[in-house]
């Protein structure tokens, strides 16, 4: 398991889950004000993966998978 704040690997695949420690830190940059376009480029995701991530933080307030 990677720590908190490591850079997500460039392998991970297209559909694969992001891992909490992962949301964690995209949750903590976006609040810090990193904009959508730079985290997706750093994280190697879409912008809409950040936004649906920080839309379901702030719903649910965890980073664990959902059911």
């Amino acid at each position: 398991m990677r720590s908190f704040g490591t850079e997500i690997p460039g392998n991970r695949g297209r559909n694969d889950e992001l891992s909490p420690e992962a949301r964690a830190a995209i949750i903590s940059k976006r609040e810090a004000g990193v904009l959508r376009k730079d985290l997706a480029v750093e994280c190697r995701v879409s912008e809409k993966t950040i936004t649906n991530t920080f839309k379901r933080w702030k719903s649910h307030n965890t980073v664990e998978s959902l059911p």
